[in-house]
């Protein structure tokens, strides 16, 4: 009897039912209605472009496609090799990263700079529209047609429409990072090899646009290793064999793996960033962060534009951890990180916020319905998946992570790259959910706990599009 209760839980969990076909009507009406709006929105921001005085980052960023422009006219009758390397990605500053500048170069024009800005603006357009509709073509295919239309409206509005219409990496560095995310979780989850190329291409292409992804990929190095090394101590000393897909002896070789890619996605960058600024990683906003405001930042990377005069600053002088330390009282630091955190929340209140916090109570009431409202697992189906404990300390050790660097951050750099967490945050919250309530019918819970979660996400998707109204103002 349970055997046959056990079939028909996870035949309702199918997606082959007689009404699918009309669930794929309504889902392409929504894409379609979706990329109207997201058009309606965004297509302004195109024809605007250029006409805005450009902020400190965008001239820096101006600045790079001006000198990337020759490269992409390589000339092999002297070499190969060495217009080869001009011509992929490869220019930095310290501050702007190459591959916004590399794709800018390809449709600049010096004499119509409003026209260049409107094809790079047309351009983030398409790529983000085109990512979209994909995505939301997944997610409807995995997900319930709420859950699938939350992720739709959530990362293109929250996620992507704040970044359209700037002349920076930030789109690509969105688009990238979100990859990367997911690519991490799903390798906590499943570690084939193939995982980790993807891990490290995305994390290359996140780096090429903005080099804020360093933190994410070393969050996620550290809890996978953690978890080789339980997965090795069980595989030697547990006396029954667990459930789970993921292979500790896969790690090392995973690593590999990651890094091999990201080194030949990044090369070119770390290799021009040795010559011109004598660190293959170098980044301003590493020193910059230990400066007093934007002002005196700004001033400082006006003043070190390359190795000759970053070697000039003596020890005493050079900003660093240890120099704030010893000139700023403990009351001090803490003192800028409250004020950073106060600027973190209300960066968070303009950006979703709320809905991520009611995403997080539709998570955690799942789990408590779940729990308490369904029958105990008899078998691995219809537990929680094997790595759930990984995967939440890694979404909770990077969220961490970016708000502890943005906090301290905000007092000499903006917030915009703190936005790049607010889709993959939302996106997997919602994946919770989902995997709760498939476990749960597997269970055989009851009708009301899916009315519920459906209910509680149609609310979510009404307060999504309200949000985006707001946007569109």
């Amino acid at each position: 009897m349970a055997y046959r209760k056990d079939r028909s839980a996870m035949a309702a969990d199918s997606p082959n039912r007689p009404i699918n076909w009309l669930r794929w009507i309504v889902i392409a009406l929504a894409l379609g209605s979706f990329s109207f709006a997201y058009l309606q929105v965004n297509v302004p921001k195109a024809r605007q472009a250029g006409k805005a005085p450009l902020s400190f980052i965008e001239t820096r960023h101006l600045a790079l496609t001006e000198a990337t422009q020759p490269d992409l006219r390589p000339e092999f009758t002297q070499s190969f090799s060495e217009p080869l390397k001009k011509w992929v990605p490869h220019r930095t500053d310290g501050v702007a990263q190459p591959l916004w500048p590399w794709l800018a170069a390809w449709f600049y024009d010096a004499t119509n700079l409003s026209g260049s800005f409107t094809s790079a603006v047309s351009f983030q357009l398409g790529l983000t529209l085109g990512f979209l509709l994909l995505l939301g073509l997944v997610a409807a295919r995995n997900f319930s047609l709420p859950a699938a239309l939350l992720i739709l409206i959530w990362v293109g509005f929250q996620g992507f429409t704040p970044t359209i219409g700037t002349f920076t990496g930030s789109t690509l560095f969105y688009l990238f990072f979100l990859l990367t995310w997911l690519a991490c979780v799903y390798g906590l989850q499943r570690n084939s090899l193939w995982v980790y190329g993807l891990i490290g291409s995305f994390g290359g292409l996140a780096y090429l646009s903005e080099d804020r992804v360093l933190p994410l990929l070393a969050v996620f190095l550290i809890i996978s290793s953690a978890r080789a090394l339980c997965g090795w101590v069980v595989s030697h000393w547990a006396r029954t064999e667990g459930t789970t897909l993921w292979v500790w002896s896969n790690h090392l070789f995973g690593i590999i793996l990651l890094f091999s890619l990201f080194g030949f996605i990044a090369g070119p960058r770390l290799a021009e960033a040795k010559i011109k600024l004598g660190q293959a990683t170098y980044s301003s906003i590493d020193h910059v962060r230990w400066l007093e405001d934007e002002t005196s930042a700004r001033a400082w990377i006006d003043k070190h534009p390359d190795a000759y005069s970053l070697r000039e600053i003596s020890t005493l002088n050079r900003p660093t951890w240890e120099n704030y330390q010893a000139s700023h009282s403990l009351e001090a630091i803490l003192e800028r990180f409250q004020q950073g955190g106060l600027e973190v929340m209300a960066h968070f209140q303009e950006r979703g916020g709320l809905c991520l916090l009611a995403l997080l109570a539709v998570l955690i009431g799942m789990l408590a319905m779940t729990w308490w409202g369904t029958p105990r697992a008899c078998h691995a189906g219809e537990k929680l998946h094997p790595e759930t404990a990984s995967t939440v300390v890694f979404v909770l050790g990077i969220s961490l992570a970016y708000v502890s660097i943005a906090a301290w951050d905000s007092a000499v750099w903006n917030l915009d790259h703190l936005g790049a967490i607010t889709a993959p945050l939302g996106l997997s919250l919602v994946w919770g959910s989902e995997s709760v309530l498939r476990r749960a019918k597997r269970r055989g819970a009851c009708r009301k706990i899916g009315l519920v979660y459906q209910s509680a996400m149609w609310l979510l998707v009404l307060f999504a599009i309200a949000e985006h109204l707001e946007i569109g103002r």
